[in-house]
């Protein structure tokens, strides 16, 4: 039995409601270990899970409150009830909606749940929400929602003894080509001082972002803050050589951790992107 991508985004409604097998389960957690798609999909649910609760529990103490309220006809009361099954279902569509692309970082709509307003009153059986529900989505030509993450540490040396590559998300999380096998890469280095770099990472990220077998990555040193307007998955060099790709420059890596094309990211994006795309269709990433 294998378990890809495809298979967890399939099964993702039995992980999380424990209805997986005892092996289904340990293969399960082993593809997350080595997938960071996955494993930053199924932490977005997570994450989104009280979120979800938090509005099923508004929604279904007002229905109560009002089922409980004196002179309300049998078919008002049913109504109600009618209402609550249906709210589930929306809420239910909302998650498995979230699910969709598992493996890939396709754009989809921003989304926001709003809380409602609600007048002042004694009545034990109301809930205040206070807040507005966070966005659940982000699309490649939108600024994603801003969380905390982890502050990177300070800079490691980089030696001749230095992984080949090694980078770490801003939630804090390290990847090497191995997590990347299977997928074609685009790596492209930027920093502050030449913001023309990250303009062309994005542009990129939005030409070939939604391909599947392709993973964008935007590489930079750790005291740098994400430049404006961009939305391309950033990484920080964890002490790496980056396959000795220099500062302004991209690379292009096959599925086997190959290097297979490289060249400067300070040149017109018209003629950077038929390059990039006909590499990628050489090397399968579709």
């Amino acid at each position: 039995m294998k378990v890809d991508c495809q298979w967890l985004s399939t099964n993702l409604e039995a992980f999380f409601s424990d209805s997986l097998d005892a092996q289904q389960l340990q293969l399960a957690s082993e593809h997350l270990k080595t997938c960071l798609s996955c494993r930053s999909e199924v932490q977005a649910l997570r994450d989104m899970d009280p979120l979800v609760k938090q509005v099923l529990k508004l929604r279904m103490t007002k229905a109560l409150a009002a089922a409980h309220a004196p002179k309300r006809s049998a078919a008002f009361q049913l109504g109600l009830a009618g209402t609550a099954v249906a709210l589930v279902g929306v809420l239910v569509f909302v998650v498995m909606g979230r699910t969709g692309g598992l493996g890939d970082l396709l754009p989809a709509s921003q989304t926001t749940l709003q809380s409602e307003s609600r007048p002042n009153s004694q009545n034990s059986n109301d809930v205040k929400v206070d807040d507005e529900i966070p966005a659940l989505r982000a699309k490649p030509d939108a600024p994603a929602p801003k969380s905390p993450g982890i502050k990177p540490g300070p800079e490691p040396p980089i030696t001749n003894t230095s992984p080949a590559f090694l980078v770490t998300d801003p939630a804090g999380y390290s990847t090497n080509l191995e997590d990347y096998r299977g997928r074609v890469l685009v790596i492209g280095v930027w920093s502050e001082d030449q913001p023309e770099a990250a303009q062309n990472i994005q542009k990129l990220y939005q030409a070939f972002g939604s391909r599947k077998e392709v993973r964008i990555l935007g590489v930079t040193s750790r005291n740098q803050e994400r430049p404006a307007g961009t939305t391309f998955p950033m990484v920080f060099n964890n002490g790496s050589r980056l396959l000795d790709i220099r500062s302004s420059d991209f690379a292009v890596v096959d599925k086997e951790g190959n290097v297979q094309m490289r060249g400067s990211l300070l040149v017109d994006p018209n003629v950077l992107t038929p390059r990039i795309r006909a590499k990628l269709d050489e090397s399968g990433g579709r």
